[in-house]
């Protein structure tokens, strides 16, 4: 790692030394210094308030001529004064040294510090892993590339633990234990667990401590299938399903309103375990996504005063959020954020820290917030967690994951992550203002009106602050969701999600004329631009404090380019070169309204976007044969036939099937193929043979 530097004003006198390299202060963003030089001059207009605004607490020293006098008032927020005097130099040079060296410790967290200090210690290793420090890896021409291609401080930071000095993850001791601790802390949360192989397995994690066969689990539809596995497959806990929302453009939605309703839960109980429907709390957990995939998050007050008292726990899947409680609008949908007292359920919050936080891919957190009903006879206690921790986690892990985890959480600390994330919703709502002024066909979803004035003729500032200009406000045409209630829903302001046409707002239904956003996606692609993903008349752009303006102008700038190309009609071969070339056959001639066409008249024949609303509803759920996990144990067990599609109608699924990336079953083991679902799965197939280059991920 460089030695942080010292940013110097160019009005300072020159009355210190320092080996450390010196940066102009207008020159800095801060990020890689560990000290500041300012003059009196400085601080008067203004410069110690930015230094302050940036929340990274880094030393700030004034230095004067003689004579001169700092004012009082600024005295409780600095380091120190350097007057200008040659003989004291190297005095106020220590003095500086002192302070830069503890700041630049005490800068990294408490994992990554032991990490730092560890590896710096040069210890010959006879231990794993056996690449020891990369040099097994060195004895290779290939793997001497593997090496300088990712740098030899990520080998030597591979270590075993066989070394206790670095403590032990599994069991949370020393520097691992300090550091889910910081991060319980920063979260708000009674403890948290660092999870290194994804959010799937904080799901199991939580499951497998909580289920066991009979119990009831309140399960929303739209639950990633990890939360499947580990509920209903692996503990054999029977589910209560909640039917979701989706909207003709293929956005996924949330819970309607009415599943809320404890009568009605009463009714759903009745139905799959009718001696329960009278119990207190009838429901050992409800598994809600705090947040979907395409941005609708719950208001997470509101779930647990509609639906707490019913249930022993909640787990909100967070894996699509975690950053909410520091954006302050959206401050009142953080579970972790909630008052909570003993007639409450206890909340177990799993967060996929790679997606949009801080975080290599695959690191994950799993928040605890139980206190409030520790001593009664539902709650789980940390030997019964960690235990289910231990049989998902590896006794091998990673440490450069667990450490990112670490620095995932100091750099959220304070007002540094509330700065980071107001920046990201700042440019968010900048580049939907770009959209909204330079696009005619692809828009943003967003409501077009708040208070009866066009949403972009805000000030950002303005948006930025309230929720009203992101709110699922019921019956508005613009998002087309139905069963929604008051203030129970928004739009994600950090999930650029745009809309291509197709779709009539007005009444949800198919236009003459639409453009499927695959076609879009693979455009973009072409281009250099990548997409998180995309489904029917839909596609999403996650943002992070990673965006800047740059970034998001280039991907405007393609988008008004690919409505030049579609008013144009250009040909497919110019837009989009690589499927043509794979295709080439089946394509040839072709232009870009034509493939456009050609799919959107595929899905509006088959009413895609009606499909894809069915199976998520009661109504349309598929019958249930058998538990899931017996329909798995069948499925191990190899009691099971490989049909072709045509021929599922009224077979039992042995496994789950998902037909796009989101990792939300649409007919669970255990289920009759049949109805909705088949008539998607057909509609996706028959577009796979039609369209060659564009199937479904």
């Amino acid at each position: 790692m460089s030695e942080l530097k010292i940013a110097v004003s160019r009005s300072c006198p020159d009355c210190f030394s320092t080996h450390r390299a010196c940066v102009n202060i207008d020159e800095s963003n801060y990020i890689d210094v560990a000290a500041i030089i300012l003059s009196v001059s400085d601080v008067e207009r203004g410069k110690l308030d930015e230094i302050d605004a940036t929340g990274y607490d880094i030393p700030v020293f004034i230095a004067t001529e003689n004579e001169e006098r700092v004012p009082a008032e600024y005295l409780p927020r600095i380091s120190g004064v350097f007057e200008h005097c040659e003989s004291r130099k190297e005095f106020y040079g220590r003095q500086l040294e002192t302070a830069a060296s503890h700041y630049e410790t005490q800068l990294r967290p408490p994992f990554f510090r032991a990490l730092v200090d560890y590896v710096n210690q040069g210890n010959s290793a006879f231990d794993c892993p056996g690449h020891q420090g990369g040099e097994f890896f060195r004895r290779h021409p290939a793997g001497n590339q593997f090496v300088e291609y990712f740098g030899e401080m990520l080998f030597r930071s591979d270590l075993c633990n066989a070394d206790v000095a670095m403590g032990d993850l599994l069991i949370h001791e020393g520097a691992p234990c300090i550091a889910q601790q910081h991060a319980a802390k920063v979260f708000n949360a009674d403890k948290t667990y660092f999870v290194l192989n994804g959010t799937s397995s904080s799901n199991k994690v939580v499951l497998n401590a909580l289920l066991t066969p009979g119990d009831l689990v309140l399960f929303d539809r739209n639950n990633h299938k990890s939360n499947h596995h580990g509920a209903l497959l692996q503990a054999g806990a029977t589910p209560v399903y909640l039917e979701t929302a989706r909207n003709p453009y293929g956005f996924i939605g949330g819970i309607d309103a009415h599943c809320f309703e404890e009568s009605y839960l009463r009714e759903l109980i009745t139905e799959v375990a009718p001696q329960r429907a009278k119990e207190a709390r009838p429901f050992r957990l409800a598994v809600i996504q705090l947040g979907t995939y395409d941005g609708t998050i719950y208001n997470a007050r509101q779930v647990v005063d509609k639906i707490g008292h019913l249930c022993d726990y909640i787990l909100f899947d967070s894996a699509w959020v975690g950053y909410e409680q520091f954006i302050p609008m959206m401050a009142d949908c953080s579970p972790l954020l909630l008052d909570l007292n003993e007639n409450d359920p206890g909340i177990l919050v799993t967060q996929s820290v790679h997606k949009q936080q801080a975080g290599f891919s695959q690191t994950s957190q799993i928040h605890k917030k139980d206190s409030h009903i520790k001593g009664q006879q539902r709650y789980v206690p940390h030997k019964r967690m960690n235990n289910a921790f231990m049989m998902h986690a590896s006794t091998s892990p990673f440490y450069p994951l667990f450490a990112a985890l670490d620095i995932n959480a100091k750099m959220h600390e304070g007002v540094s992550g509330r700065n980071m994330w107001m920046d990201c919703v700042v440019n968010g709502i900048n580049a939907r203002k770009l959209i909204l002024d330079n696009c005619q066909h692809i828009r943003p979803f967003v409501p077009e009106l708040v208070d009866g004035k066009p949403w972009q003729s805000y000030e950002t500032a303005q948006i930025a602050v309230d929720l009203r200009f992101f709110q699922f406000v019921p019956g508005e045409h613009w998002h087309s969701f139905e069963g929604y209630a008051e203030n129970q829903y928004f739009v994600d302001p950090c999930k650029l999600l745009l809309t291509t046409p197709g779709i009539d707002a007005r009444n949800g239904e198919y236009e003459a004329f639409g453009v499927p956003a695959t076609i879009l996606a693979n455009f973009l692609r072409e281009n250099g631009v990548v997409p998180e993903k995309c489904d029917l008349n839909s596609i999403l752009f996650l943002l992070t404090p990673a965006e800047d303006m740059a970034k998001l102008q280039q991907l405007v700038a393609l988008l008004v380019r690919f409505e030049k190309l579609l008013e144009s009609d250009a040909p497919l071969a110019e837009v989009l070169p690589s499927i043509y070339k794979q295709h080439e056959e089946r394509y040839a001639g072709y232009t870009l309204r034509q493939l456009c066409q050609e799919m959107h008249d595929l899905y509006a024949r088959h009413n895609v976007k009606q499909l894809q609303k069915e199976m998520f509803r009661k109504e349309h759920f598929p019958r249930v044969s058998m538990n899931p996990q017996e329909a798995n144990y069948a499925y191990l067990r190899g009691e099971v036939e490989l049909v072709r599609l045509p021929d599922a109608e009224g077979r039992i699924a042995a496994e789950g099937a998902l037909p796009y990336p989101p990792g939300v079953l649409c007919v669970v083991p255990g289920e009759i193929w049949g109805g909705a679902v088949l008539r998607y799965f057909s509609a996706l197939e028959e577009g796979i043979n039609l369209l060659p280059g564009f199937a479904p991920e």
